[in-house]
């Protein structure tokens, strides 16, 4: 017995020695990847895609690696409506020097505007011979109407104090909503507008305004008064509000379809102010490599003012 136990404390020291000896490395065995990424844009004609590959840094920090790793010359194509969009490799100047101090390079086509419910599909052939391609739909906007009809559209709203939005729900991709006060001022021809938050808290001197975020809750509720205190600070310079003209509140919304709303979720997932996370999400819908493919459509909702709201304040 007393042999064994010699046996195994020489055989411990010995894997000890050896493992002091070996060298470790923090770093993975590289592999190159390729990243294509590329967002569509239901409200522009100009469209953007990005190519780059994975790099290996002499260091731990990715930040001293200062070689640009985007890939040029690749010939990349959009299919969308029986059409070939080709997107043109271009460059220009690049305004954060602070890591890459070369000129900034993309992939463009400035003719492409999809409508929704459409399918959209990429191919990228690298220099190399690789082949990357992915494919998005953008969201359906109902031919019928996207907001629900019992959304007020009133301010004051005929019943209670609450305003509040509805609109269909497609199935759960992210909405992206934004509200925004539209006025003219005296003298001035252009259309002037303020961000309006869902709600503004006062506490401990200080005002906390709550701005509407990306979810997949297909519905936002306003306040009055905070719809008020956002009016009341529209003048400025010490102008009247009878230089001022409001017009309406304008919602704003931005559908992702289901690959951003998926790629969004998996982001988000414990960002907050008690989560530290050790693994970042790797989301991707690229064959034959890495990254996001996705598409947006975007449309709006407009909230009219009772004009005995906007003259009980001052304004016209």
């Amino acid at each position: 017995m007393k042999g064994k136990i010699v046996y195994i404390i020489i055989s411990a020291l010995t894997l000890l020695t050896y493992s002091c000896n070996e060298q470790i490395s923090a770093n993975a065995p590289f592999r190159e990847r390729y990243i294509l990424n590329g967002i569509i844009k239901g409200d522009t004609t100009f469209q953007v895609v990005t190519l780059s590959h994975s790099y290996q840094p002499e260091g731990l920090d990715p930040l001293e690696y200062t070689n640009d790793p985007v890939i040029k010359n690749a010939n990349v194509n959009v299919y969308y409506d029986f059409k070939v969009y080709h997107m043109r490799d271009t460059v220009i100047v690049r305004t954060d020097t602070s890591r890459y101090s070369d000129s900034l390079r993309f992939y463009y086509n400035d003719k492409l505007k999809p409508e929704p419910g459409k399918v959209i599909e990429i191919d990228a052939f690298l220099p190399n011979g690789l082949l990357l391609q992915s494919s998005t739909e953008t969201p359906d906007l109902p031919s019928y109407g996207f907001f629900d009809s019992k959304s007020n559209n009133l301010v004051p709203p005929s019943f209670g104090t609450d305003i509040r939005i509805f609109w269909k729900d497609l199935g759960g991709v992210v909405y992206v909503p934004d509200l925004n006060i539209n006025y003219y001022v005296k003298d001035d021809t252009l259309l002037h507008k303020t961000r309006l938050p869902l709600i503004d808290i006062s506490k401990g001197g200080t005002v906390k305004e709550i701005f509407p975020t990306p979810s997949r809750n297909n519905f936002i509720t306003l306040n009055l008064e905070t719809i008020k205190r956002t009016l009341n600070k529209i003048p400025t310079g010490g102008r009247s509000k009878k230089d001022y003209s409001i017009t309406n509140i304008m919602l704003d919304m931005i559908i992702y379809d289901k690959f951003l709303s998926n790629y969004y979720s998996s982001i988000k997932q414990g960002l907050d102010g008690f989560t530290v996370k050790l693994d970042s999400p790797d989301f991707s819908n690229i064959q034959g490599g890495f990254g996001i493919f996705g598409s947006y459509v975007k449309t709006n909702y407009k909230i009219s003012f009772q004009p005995e709201f906007l003259e009980s304040l001052g304004f016209r």
